[in-house]
């Protein structure tokens, strides 16, 4: 056997091979019939796995690239781009934009994904199980009680890395010498005693594991864009709210910059980071909804209230202001849902001005059946007008009843408008249950 060239860097681990085991193989040249790439049984070099692996394997059929033509039968073709790409910056292709949209490519690298990212799911079940108290209130509290000692002494957190990597030596040197050090002297590592870490071959539970994690990581990021996806049309000017919140945000930055100095970064930094604990504990968890239904209708109400301060004219100001309220009214009955129509001859109006419910007098009823909130025909005393710069508004906080309203501002009762609940009972479904909400809006005396 001749030996490598000096310019050559041969791994320990590695192993010589005969003369007759390193013969070529005979080429057989592909035909057109098969457009599809190399499955990972072949010698792929992008393949996961190695030929040893897919012989040991016979259940490696292409599941990647199975999946990959599910999801992506219906792609478009990519349109032309005349030379620039959509990610390009600074007249430099970004990684992400690296190779051309294809799905081979997207099919080999997804096989390897599949087989590598088993340590980036471990750790996020490590994190999970200390967030969210999964091994115990003991195992979190010890985790806490680490991140206040660093809080106490920050500079300590410069000697992190030397503690990740000595831990990862000594979980491997447990793993590699379970009964202890080895006879071999230091330094004498054997290519026998060493392999390279490997990666789980395809059609494996571990591999079906990996697959399992990308899919779920998948649907939380989808998730979690869903529930900021609605707050984020906030921050491009395009709702009301957007004028008051740079107003606030521009307002507490040069409220902020004088007392940088005396805010106690240690104690900020402790209640910030132990803060997440608290909100995920399972008691605080089973507490939260509650509290939370308590206190978001109010402020819902304050953020509302405030954004329609905001675009009161001068002539709104300087007069006297009221508030009027109407009771929207519907029945349920069975096949038609909740409508107005359902009300009975002697039942309540659709739209009433008394809290109670009842158009005793003309004024009594403003509306009927469908009619829309803001088509209303409300008469107001003489000298009153409605305020322009709003429109009517639903009582969030039903301080008119005792149950509190649902999130759209419904209290619902039995069928004789009476036991007033937050959520309709399932034996009131048979002999039709009712429900009404209060709309409130400002006037002003002119």
């Amino acid at each position: 056997m001749h030996g490598a060239p000096p310019y050559v860097d041969v791994p320990v681990y590695a192993l010589p091979l005969h003369a007759e085991d390193s013969a070529p193989l005979p080429f057989t040249p592909p035909t057109s019939s098969s457009p599809h790439p190399p499955s990972p049984g072949t010698s792929d070099p992008m393949s996961p796995t190695s030929p040893k692996d897919s012989v040991s394997s016979p259940s490696r059929f292409n599941i990647s690239s199975m999946l990959l033509s599910q999801a992506l039968g219906s792609l478009p073709t990519p349109p032309p781009t005349n030379g620039q790409n959509v990610r390009q910056g600074g007249g430099q292709t970004l990684m992400s934009a690296k190779d051309a949209l294809s799905i081979p490519i997207m099919s080999a690298n997804f096989r390897r994904f599949i087989g590598k990212c088993g340590p980036v799911f471990w750790l996020q079940d490590r994190v999970e199980e200390v967030v969210m108290w999964r091994k115990g209130t003991a195992y979190t509290v010890s985790w806490m009680a680490a991140y206040a000692f660093f809080c106490y002494f920050p500079r300590l957190a410069l000697l992190i890395p030397h503690i990740i990597l000595l831990h990862v030596l000594f979980t491997t040197y447990q793993s590699r010498y379970p009964d202890g050090a080895p006879d071999s002297p230091a330094g004498g590592t054997t290519t026998q005693d060493f392999a390279p870490v490997t990666q789980p071959p395809e059609g494996t539970p571990d591999w079906f594991a990996n697959l399992q994690a990308i899919q779920n990581l998948m649907g939380i990021v989808s998730d979690a864009y869903d529930f900021v996806s609605p707050y984020l049309i906030h921050l491009s000017w395009s709702t009301s709210t957007t004028a008051p919140l740079f107003a606030f945000t521009l307002l507490s930055l040069f409220a902020l910059m004088p007392v940088l100095y005396f805010v106690p970064l240690r104690l900020l930094f402790l209640v910030l980071g132990l803060t997440p604990f608290a909100i995920t504990h399972p008691y605080t968890l089973s507490v939260l909804p509650l509290l939370v239904g308590l206190v978001a209708p109010h402020v819902k109400a304050a953020v509302q209230k405030a954004v329609n301060d905001d675009r009161l004219r001068e002539e709104h100001w300087r007069n006297r202001m009221a508030t009027v309220s109407v009771w929207e009214n519907q029945r349920w009955a069975a096949g038609s849902g909740w409508s107005t129509n359902n009300l009975r001859p002697d039942d309540r109006k659709a739209w009433t001005v008394g809290e109670e419910g009842w158009a005793i007098t003309n004024r009594g009823e403003i509306g009927t059946g469908q009619c829309n909130v803001r088509d209303l025909t409300f008469p107001l005393p003489s000298g009153w007008k409605f305020v322009g710069t709003e429109d009517w508004s639903i009582d969030f906080c039903a301080n008119w009843h005792q149950a509190m309203p649902d999130q759209d501002g419904w209290v619902y009762m039995d069928p004789s408008w009476a036991t007033p609940q937050t959520v309709p009972r399932d034996e009131w479904k048979a002999v039709g249950m009712t429900r009404c909400r209060k709309w409130a809006r400002r006037i002003y005396f002119s």
